[in-house]
């Protein structure tokens, strides 16, 4: 059976983020899911939604706000 992780492994970690992915990696998955897209700077951000709303302490559309402003270092749970 082949196994894919849908934005890591998103039931035991916030998803999108490492340890998401290092989850599913642990748990015996072949690959991993993700969805990238652009901040207003060109840094590519793993994000499902089209706001920061939902997955960060921050609001408003992915493309809107700079990197810095989307803390990868504190998803929402």
């Amino acid at each position: 059976m082949l196994v894919i992780a849908h934005r890591g492994a998103s039931g035991h970690a916030p998803e999108n983020t490492l340890a998401a992915f290092r989850k599913a990696v642990s748990l015996g998955a072949a690959f991993i899911e993700t969805d990238l897209q652009l901040s207003r700077d060109a840094h590519f951000v793993a994000i499902h939604d089209t706001t920061v709303d939902r997955t960060s302490g921050g609001h408003g559309a992915v493309p809107g706000p700079s990197y810095g402003y989307v803390d990868p270092s504190d998803p929402a749970d």
